[in-house]
């Protein structure tokens, strides 16, 4: 099962175009194995399926309206656990746990539609799988990048997505187009940092976040 989160985009792209993570990675000289390129972390791809029966990463707690912050380009968040390590840099390998749904989160009282769970790092009997990306360099939906690289490891947050940082008018899979995503996140570990490639290096100065 691919992870619903996992996707490759750009500015001028946007959504249009949903390709392999490896196939990014192996461009952009990123990736430092064809082992950490392939595994289910590895791209978003036309099958995906809502997962039926997922356990919820974190303990659902309301948050009033007023208690989100504005993050940049739209987005909303809350933190609900204050982080203590460090913020990842760019290219810098993370692991977060995370359960995303539609329709607003499940326990709002004011939410008159019910809402959906989509995807989640928490699987029955496995318990949770931790996500396992690269920080900043579009393998994953532009909300998530953005948000990543301004949190602290150990921290945990509730994040309201708009359409236009998550998939846009058209949506996929089971996330229907223009759709407002809902996540409870937690970026759980940042590993050391990397000596990157001059052309990893060379494609983060020529493609800022």
């Amino acid at each position: 099962m691919t992870s619903l989160v996992a996707v490759v985009g750009s500015r001028s792209a946007p959504l249009l175009a949903i390709c392999l993570l490896f196939a990014c990675l192996a461009q952009t000289n990123l990736a430092l194995s064809p082992t950490q390129q392939t595994t289910r972390r590895v791209a978003l791809a036309q099958t995906a399926i809502p997962l039926i029966g997922v356990l919820p990463t974190f303990a659902a707690t309301a948050a009033a309206e007023e208690e989100y912050q504005d993050g940049p380009e739209g987005l909303k968040y809350v933190v609900t656990k204050t982080g203590t390590g460090p913020k990842p840099q760019r290219a810098q390998k993370i692991q977060t746990s995370y359960t995303l749904w539609i329709n607003g989160f499940p326990d709002d009282p004011n939410n008159p539609i019910k809402s959906k769970q989509i995807d989640s790092s928490t699987k029955p009997i496995l318990g949770d799988q931790p996500f396992k990306v690269r920080a900043g360099v579009s393998q994953v939906i532009r909300g998530w990048d953005l948000t990543l690289l301004d949190m602290q490891q150990g921290e945990a947050r509730r994040l309201i997505v708009p359409p236009e940082l998550g998939y846009g008018s058209k949506g996929v899979g089971p996330i229907p187009g223009g759709a407002t995503l809902y996540f409870e996140m937690q970026l759980t570990k940042v590993e050391p940092l990397e000596e990157l490639t001059d052309d990893a290096k060379k494609w983060l100065a020529e493609h800022p976040l």
